[in-house]
């Protein structure tokens, strides 16, 4: 038998050693096949009008393709859209393209995946995912509208109605009238549904037309009024019943239509709403010398959605650094959101407000390191992660991107309310 050459026999090995080597080292620094969207264990909710329900759309026509059974398009990510995806990836004409190992074999919506079902269609960002976490708390929709006066029950277990006006009312919230859409905009101090009506009316008058229809001299006048002016004058429609199914009915046709959609999100990046929260937390980790990563993002939107956060100064960088070294931790990222929530619990509604941050700080502490108080909040509060739609302290915070207003509506018209109860406009607090 002829053998190959001593020199040559090395040669060749070393030749196979060095493809293996290069060949390891690319599948290493070959990106996994990105999560979107996974289940845990409580659901996802991105709203019938966002990324996640065209992806469920599309791997409805997909399993039909593959004789499976369709799925519901409702922006309801639970058990049953992760065994349809699961279901989905087996399929001959996807399973041979995704990635091996993808997480779509275990039920979640990939980047990889999103490419096969909407090739036109962009993925979610960074910004949309985290806006899905706060859908999911926030529990509503931008075709929702609800009605805060008299919303408490009272001691019989009855709430306020119209058809007995002098029947006493009880509120826990008596100052936001109205609440609407995604990001829970009121009428009441911050004005924001009367800021995003007028954005409408400024760009397209018959957005306003459309929606409201009869109502819509009434929903111009309304955005005039200050803030006293404004609460009698949606008293007045909440007391009667034709007029308040009418208003309802104009914020589900006003939230459906996609420009005032974008605006409803530009009004919330504007520096006269969220948007100034959300640069002063990013103003605060400059200060802290911590970049902020897609965890920090969603952390910051979730925040500035819920409570009022402080503003960065001297004595908030001086506690956060206090907690971290209390605790003996390096000032991570998960470290400092977990040092943030810690130092500056909001006032009302505590342990729902530390439910949510966990959320941004669980998977790098696990559900195993967090505190009796930090697990019990949790627990309670949906169980969610960062990690279920995506977001990671591998990548970098998308840019803020907030908008400027050189012109603002004047909030100063007055108003008298005629028919409206003074049961409604003088509240009670519920009984406890």
């Amino acid at each position: 038998m002829n053998q190959m050459p001593l020199p040559t026999t090395r040669l060749f090995l070393a030749a196979v050693l060095l493809l293996t080597v290069c060949q390891a080292a690319f599948f290493a620094q070959t990106p996994p096949d990105a999560v979107l969207y996974s289940f845990g264990q409580s659901q996802l909710f991105d709203g019938k009008f966002g990324k996640l329900a065209a992806a469920q759309q599309a791997a409805s026509a997909a399993l039909m393709r593959c004789g499976k059974p369709g799925l519901v398009a409702d922006g309801r990510f639970g058990q049953g859209t992760a065994n349809a995806i699961k279901l989905l990836a087996t399929c001959p004409a996807l399973k041979p393209r995704l990635p091996m190992g993808s997480p779509a074999f275990q039920g979640a919506i990939t980047a990889a995946l999103w490419r096969l079902l909407l090739p036109a269609s962009p993925a979610p960002t960074a910004e949309q995912r985290a806006q899905t976490l706060v859908l999911t708390y926030e529990a509503t929709d931008y075709d929702s509208l609800e009605w805060n006066f008299c919303q408490s029950r009272g001691p019989d277990g009855t709430r306020w109605s119209p058809d007995d006006p002098t029947k006493p009312c009880f509120s826990n919230d008596p100052n936001s009238y109205i609440t609407w859409g995604p990001r829970g905009a009121t009428a009441g101090g911050g004005k924001e549904v009367q800021w995003i009506i007028w954005r409408a009316e400024r760009q397209d008058r018959a957005l306003v037309n459309a929606a409201f229809g009869a109502e819509a001299t009434a929903a111009r006048k309304f955005i005039t009024l200050d803030n006293g002016s404004a609460r009698q004058f949606l008293c007045e429609i909440f007391a009667n019943n034709a007029r308040k199914a009418l208003w309802t009915n104009a914020f589900a046709a006003f939230g459906k239509a996609s420009s005032v959609r974008r605006l409803y999100d530009r009004h919330y990046l504007s520096l006269v709403s969220d948007g100034a929260k959300m640069k002063n937390l990013y103003r605060l980790y400059e200060l802290l010398g911590v970049s902020p990563t897609e965890i920090d993002y969603g952390f910051f939107l979730d925040r500035a959605t819920h409570s009022s956060p402080p503003a960065p100064d001297a004595a908030v960088v001086a506690k956060i650094r206090q907690w971290l070294a209390t605790n003996q931790v390096p000032p991570t990222p998960a470290n400092t959101r977990r040092a943030f929530a810690s130092s500056f619990p909001t006032s009302n509604q505590t342990a729902d407000r530390l439910g949510r941050d966990v959320a941004f700080f669980l998977d790098a502490v696990t559900e195993a390191g967090l505190t009796p108080a930090e697990r019990a909040a949790w627990q309670n509060r949906n169980r969610l992660s960062a990690a279920n739609v995506g977001l990671s302290d591998e990548r970098p915070a998308p840019a803020l991107s907030v908008t400027t207003d050189n012109e603002r509506p004047n909030f100063n018209g007055t108003y008298t309310a005629t028919q409206c109860s003074a049961s409604v406009l003088n509240p009670q607090r519920p009984p406890r």
